[in-house]
C-alpha cells in the first residue's frame, strides 16, 4: 500500500488501491484489440473474479492498454511508467537535467539496482530501470537484463528529450563494468 501526504492537512491518505494491486502486464493479458471504424479499441475478455476491478482499469489506461498491445516490445516502458508513477508529460519536465545511468551493487548480497540518477547520486524518478541478485541469474540472463535495462533507460530518454541520458543508455562502459561484477562475485566465478 502507498500512502501520500496531504499538504493542506498533515493526514495520509491511501492512493489508489486498485491501481497498486494490478499490473498493465496482468490486465493486457486479459484484454484483446478490435478493430473499429475509427481505428483500434481495447476489449477486457475477462469475465472471472474481480472482473470490474479489470474493467476499471482499462477504462482507465485504455490509451496505454492500447499502445501497450500494439507494440508489446514497449512493454517495460509502460511496467515502469506505472510503477514509478511517471508519464511523457511528467517525464519532459526532466528534458534539460543532468541525468546518469546509476548502478549499485552489495557485494554482500549480491543484489545489483540500476536507476536513473542526478549528479548527487540521488535516485530519480521512482522506481529502478533494472533489479536483480546475480547469484540467482545465468550470464547470459545477466547479459540480457544489461540489455533491456539500456533500452528501457533509452525509451526513457527519448520520451523525455533528455539527449545527455541517451548517450549514458549507448555507452559500453556501462556493460563492461557490469560485466566485471558479473566475473568478480557471482558464485560460480569464485
Amino acid at each position: 500500500m502507498e500512502f501520500k501526504q496531504e499538504l493542506e492537512t498533515g493526514t495520509f491518505k491511501m492512493v489508489g488501491t486498485t491501481e497498486t494491486t494490478l499490473k498493465i502486464k496482468d490486465v493486457a493479458s486479459k484484454c484483446r484489440l478490435v478493430k473499429t471504424d475509427n481505428g483500434v479499441k481495447v476489449e477486457l475478455a475477462y469475465t472471472g473474479p474481480n472482473a470490474s476491478k479489470y474493467l476499471q482499469y482499462v477504462e482507465k489506461h485504455r490509451e496505454e492498454l492500447t499502445k501497450y498491445l500494439m507494440n508489446p516490445d514497449e512493454a517495460d516502458l509502460y511496467e515502469w511508467l506505472e510503477t514509478s508513477h511517471q508519464t511523457a508529460e511528467t517525464l519532459k519536465k526532466h528534458e534539460k537535467e543532468k541525468l546518469i545511468l546509476y548502478v549499485n551493487f552489495d557485494p554482500d548480497t549480491h543484489k545489483m539496482l540500476t536507476g536513473i540518477a542526478d549528479e548527487n547520486i540521488t535516485l530519480k524518478l521512482g522506481s529502478p530501470l533494472m533489479e536483480v541478485n546475480i547469484n540467482e541469474i545465468t550470464r547470459d540472463e545477466f547479459k540480457l537484463s544489461i540489455y533491456n535495462m539500456l533500452l528501457l533507460a533509452d525509451e526513457i530518454a527519448v520520451m523525455m528529450g533528455n539527449h545527455d541520458l541517451r548517450k549514458m543508455a549507448n555507452i559500453q562502459i556501462v556493460k563492461t563494468y557490469l560485466s566485471e561484477i558479473f566475473d568478480k562475485f557471482h558464485d560460480s566465478a569464485n
